[in-house]
């Protein structure tokens, strides 16, 4: 069984000949080239020859081409910051124009998911990371994003439907690029990040634009629900009934809502089980490889892809990541210890 078989069985809940894996992290500093993005994600699967790679753009890679400057601050996460981001009062949000995605920093990630698929085409599907507009509205005003919805709704619907078009053309061009498919990442799906009101109006039509503008291009589509403190309650049930959608992923090791759970409500395919910034990171190997095996006996083997709630911290040991790939490969699915 390919992966790529393995991966399109899984999604639709059935047992493949092995239990899939993907892992992800940022590659600061290297992956602000087309090359040096495309080295490193390929050097990260030959090392740990997972089943499904996601290509980690570098995280402001969507508002550069907007005027904001992006830079690496140590963040253990990888991921980029914006130095100056280009708005600061609400008149600068009608200075935003539609922007060309196969140019400028956009373009440099189309190039990079070519330089990938041109590895990866016979071996792993990969998918490629795409904002939701309120996610990209944020890195454009400094987390203020909340602000602006409450205060300026009517300049903010013609925002987010301008950056939903923007992203909606990225998507496909990635896809173009030879890209199998698209991680979908939202961070306002949490109570905690905003109300009701703010997300029936800001956040969930323009995921769902996305979803349904994207769903004939793709493979499949993975959705990402950032959930960042412990015990956070997340949105899911209407993302878990939403059309398109093929998998969720979130921090399932510390959110209010398991694996198991979330698998149930869905009726999707799930992306996680591993406590990244928990054991994974902190512990020894054996007990990363031992917690990874308690999360699939709670979850069970139908539907689950095994992988991080969230992008692997860079300072996470080589030895746990292999720990945990080594307990993964020595599952037999099929085995009566595994039966559900």
């Amino acid at each position: 069984m390919s992966k790529f078989e393995l991966i399109k069985e899984t999604m639709l809940r059935n047992l493949g000949e092995q239990v899939p894996l993907s892992l992800w992290k940022h590659h600061p500093e290297l992956d602000r080239t087309p090359q040096g993005l495309a080295e490193e994600e390929i050097k990260f699967h030959r090392t740990y020859d997972h089943d499904l790679l996601k290509i980690s753009f570098h995280g402001r890679y969507p508002v550069v081409d907007w005027g904001c400057k992006a830079i690496y601050d140590g963040a253990i996460s990888g991921s980029t910051t914006c130095e100056t981001c280009i708005i600061s009062d609400y008149g600068d949000w009608e200075t935003l124009e539609p922007l060309d995605v196969n140019s400028g920093e956009f373009g440099n990630q189309i190039q990079a998911v070519k330089l990938i698929h041109e590895y990866a085409q016979d071996k792993v599907p990969t998918m490629a990371t795409v904002f939701d507009a309120p996610m990209v509205v944020d890195k454009l005003c400094d987390r203020k994003s909340v602000e602006y919805f409450e205060q300026h709704p009517d300049i903010m619907e013609s925002v987010l439907e301008l950056i939903t078009k923007v992203m909606i053309e990225f998507g496909k061009a990635t896809l173009d690029a030879g890209a199998n498919g698209i991680f979908l990442a939202s961070q306002h799906s949490t109570f905690s990040a905003v109300s009701d009101e703010i997300y029936n109006e800001f956040v969930y039509p323009y995921d769902l634009k996305l979803i349904s503008a994207l769903r004939g291009s793709a493979d499949f589509i993975v959705m990402h629900l950032h959930a960042k403190e412990e015990n956070e309650k997340i949105r899911y049930d209407r993302i878990a009934r939403t059309p398109g959608l093929n998998a969720i992923n979130w921090e399932d090791q510390s959110a209010d809502l398991s694996l198991r759970d979330g698998k149930k409500k869905a009726r999707k395919a799930v992306l996680g089980g591993i406590d990244h910034n928990g054991v994974f990171r902190e512990g020894t190997p054996d007990e990363a490889s031992d917690q990874i095996t308690e999360a699939l006996q709670k979850a069970g083997l139908k539907g689950t892809i095994v992988a991080p709630g969230c992008v692997i911290t860079i300072d996470t040991p080589p030895e746990n990541i292999q720990a945990v790939t080594d307990a993964v490969r020595s599952i037999n699915p099929w085995s009566k210890e595994w039966e559900e």
